[in-house]
């Protein structure tokens, strides 16, 4: 291969960079034998035997000026064989962004109060049997809270089709690393779990034999990353919820007070309470502390900064509701308040709503920041139970299913009953949102059926 340039400049660089490369894809590696006439040892000669056919393609290069392998590899595979491309431009970037990624995790993070985060230190070689701790998952979870799609803000930086063509171009990289032997395949080394999918192609409508012939079916396959990404998919929306199990709900309540404060406060508001993380960021400081509500088991706080702008009163535990009382009184709350204070009075800041958190620069907590607290707990559960493995926003489909499950027991009514009411705690527009959870707790009650039947039948229970 050669540089597209006169010369390589052996400057370092603050990033990784790509840089365009001329490849001879037809050349080969020719062997030679060498006798010595002395000793009779044989030795063997390689060189790299030109045939002078050029095709650019770009190679990833760190920092440091070195070839990052094995991505610049990949990068110079496309150019030959039968799956070969024309422009390899597409999945140099998804790649250039996928090393970028993997080395940000190398690195300890601090958020807005100062609370260092332990880095994850993930490299393309980080796979287990879970498929959600390998970091091709982590890195579609990075391109799918950064891209834009109908139901974001707007302001992210990917459209929706880069994300997912990147993504796309990174699984490649997988499968030709599996392929060849750069990474151990099986079990223990799960990159995607994919489902077999078929579609009808139907039939030409202008074939005059149209009548008597009939469509045809393709199946393919679709991993489940990819379902990641927002598409007009048939996947009913109640088979995408996580929540907690009973267990591990007891799990997130004994490990979640290991954090530094005021993260156990805030995530148990999400499994508590079924706050959004928006919601919980903006959470109102006026509403706590000004009625005595010692004798109920439950207090109702409304809150207005939420999603579509649609207000709602959110029911908290007695005992949750009094750690609350205890933040917004404590010393370094106050400090926090101070700043913010001043941030509002020099005009930095223009939002006056006193909202309950608020980080060590006066300011509220970003989503980036909870995020990272929360794999910090994740990471904190699975050094007990390795199975534990939720994200953020699981915590809200926690508090819907039990939730469900607790009034169910409690009131002996069919989960349709309570739809009503659970739209107006999670803030739901229209009760088909909410019917989501409804099914999940129904598919799980029938499973649960079919077991405990199954069980009675092995045992002579019948």
């Amino acid at each position: 291969m050669k540089n597209t340039q006169d010369e390589i400049h052996t400057e370092l660089f603050d990033d990784y960079q790509l840089l365009s490369i001329d490849v001879d894809v037809l050349a080969k590696l020719k062997l030679s034998e060498h006798i010595d006439e002395e000793s009779g040892e044989v030795t063997f000669n390689t060189e790299l035997s030109p045939l002078h056919n050029y095709k650019r393609t770009k190679i990833i290069i760190a920092p440091d000026g070195n070839v990052v392998y094995p991505q610049s590899l990949y990068l110079v595979y496309k150019l030959r064989g039968e799956a070969a491309v024309k422009d390899t431009n597409s999945i140099a970037k998804a790649l250039l962004m996928f090393t970028r990624y993997l080395d940000s995790t190398h690195h300890s993070q601090y958020d807005e109060d100062g609370h260092e985060i332990p880095a994850e230190c993930l490299t393309y070689k980080t796979l287990t049997e879970i498929e959600e701790e390998g970091a091709p998952w982590q890195f579609a979870e990075f391109l799918s809270a950064n891209c834009r799609h109908a139901n974001s803000s707007g302001d992210e930086a990917l459209a929706l089709s880069t994300a997912r063509t990147y993504m796309g171009a990174v699984i490649g990289f997988y499968k030709w690393m599996q392929r060849f032997g750069y990474l151990k395949r099986g079990e223990q080394h799960v990159v995607t779990h994919y489902e077999k999918k078929e579609f009808d192609t139907g039939v030409n409508q202008h074939d005059k034999l149209a009548h008597i012939k009939k469509s045809t079916k393709r199946v393919y396959e679709q991993s489940n990353i990819m379902k990641m990404f927002p598409n007009k998919d048939a996947t009913p929306a109640y088979k995408k919820l996580k929540p907690m199990t009973f267990d591990h709900r007891k799990l997130f309540d004994e490990y979640v007070e290991f954090l530094p404060k005021p993260f156990p406060l805030m995530f148990k508001l999400v499994v508590e309470a079924g706050l959004r993380v928006d919601e919980l960021t903006h959470f109102p400081a006026h509403e706590i502390g000004d009625v005595d509500y010692s004798g109920n088991e439950v207090v109702p706080i409304n809150i207005t900064k939420t999603k579509g702008a649609k207000p709602r009163t959110i029911e908290i535990p007695i005992s949750l509701y009094e750690e609350l009382e205890q933040y917004k009184q404590s010393i370094k709350r106050g400090k926090n308040l101070k700043k913010r204070n001043n941030l509002i009075e020099s005009g930095e800041e223009s939002d006056l709503t006193e909202y309950l958190f608020i980080s060590n620069k006066g300011k509220q907590y970003s989503e980036n920041t909870l995020e990272k607290h929360f794999a910090s707990l994740r990471q904190l559960v699975k050094e007990v139970d390795p199975s534990w493995y939720y994200r953020i926003h699981d915590g809200r489909a926690t508090y819907a299913t039990h939730w469900l499950w607790n009034e169910y027991k409690k009131r002996g009514v069919d989960y349709n009953y309570l739809m009503d009411e659970l739209a107006e705690l999670m803030g739901h527009y229209c009760t088909s949102v909410t019917e989501k959870y409804i099914r999940f707790m129904e598919k799980r009650d029938n499973q649960l059926s079919v077991a405990k039947r199954k069980n009675n039948k092995i045992s002579g229970g019948w």
